[in-house]
């Protein structure tokens, strides 16, 4: 039996405004006018015979049926674009979009790439970053580094760094005042603050039971890079996850005054949906990342406590 289907468009207007309960926003999607997707859904109602949205003024409802209907829709509609990007990554040739966060991509994964490009030249990587919380159906990026606890629903996610907090500065801020022998001698210097982890100093000052120190003055600086790039400046005091520091603590620019690494339950993953972890490019992604990350391991040996 031949399928009876709505026409196309009509079924993504209707999905599209259903999952933002808005025509205007749903005309945005598809670059379409308000009344386009109006006259779109009107079409669709009079054709299966039931009203889908209630109109109220400039806000909408789905309807009960309505309500039925967009479920299976939107699963339809994510099924054919999984399987469209499937279908365009059929082979382990072409581009790899990964979209880090700003601090990862700088600090981490820029100055390891050119050794995943020597072993898989065919795959070119495509690198973005935002700090926002990234939605693969509106999004062109394959994957995903993202900072949490690893759990997000419909994602595979993989742990590429757990993160600690250690104290870290440059040489130079020692040369001309007190010593950092203890954590209370953080008094006489400047505190550097991520505003995107505000709790670090609180976090850490608790954790070796220093009270004297205010754990909120300082700078507030708008990110982790930022923030590192002042204490090698000699403007602070910083707390960091070493990982991320690794080069210049290596290089001597940077330097840990305290032993003391706290271990937080938070840590960087690689995320993508789940079902897309048969694809040639970014499974070969995925193993040189977890090797990469899982050799440094070996190398760093057990955390500082």
């Amino acid at each position: 039996m031949p399928r009876r289907l709505p026409p196309l468009n009509a079924l993504r207007a209707f999905e599209a405004a259903a999952r933002h309960l808005s025509f205007a926003r749903a005309a945005d999607e598809l670059n379409l006018t308000p009344s386009a997707i109006s006259h779109q859904i009107k079409g669709l109602e009079d054709q299966v015979g039931v009203s889908l949205f209630d109109r109220r003024g400039r806000k909408v409802v789905l309807t009960d049926a309505g309500a039925r209907y967009y479920p299976a829709l939107r699963q339809a509609f994510d099924r054919m674009n999984e399987a469209t990007e499937e279908l365009k990554q059929s082979d382990s040739l072409g581009a790899l979009t990964i979209n880090v966060l700003p601090t990862f991509a700088i600090r981490w994964l820029l100055p390891r790439i050119s050794d995943f490009q020597q072993r898989h030249p065919e795959i070119e990587v495509r690198m973005t970053t935002n700090v926002e919380v990234i939605d693969f159906r509106q999004s062109a990026a394959d994957a995903a580094v993202r900072f949490g606890t690893g759990s997000w629903p419909g994602l595979t996610a993989h742990l590429l760094m757990t993160e600690e907090i250690v104290p870290v500065c440059s040489p130079k801020l020692l040369e001309t005042g007190p010593g950092l022998k203890t954590p209370a001698d953080l008094k006489h210097y400047q505190l550097l603050h991520d505003i995107n982890r505000p709790d670090n100093w609180r976090q850490w000052l608790t954790a070796v039971g220093e009270t004297s120190v205010d754990p909120d003055r300082g700078h507030k600086l708008e990110s982790t890079n930022l923030a590192v790039q002042g204490a090698l400046q000699g403007l602070g005091v910083v707390p960091a996850n070493p990982g991320l520091v690794r080069g210049e603590l290596e290089a001597g620019t940077l330097i840990e005054p305290f032993a003391y690494h706290l271990p937080v339950e938070s840590g960087y993953y690689l995320v993508y949906p789940q079902g897309r972890e048969s694809r040639p490019r970014l499974k070969a992604f995925q193993d040189w990342l977890v090797e990469i990350t899982q050799g440094l391991k070996t190398e760093e040996g057990p955390s500082k406590i």
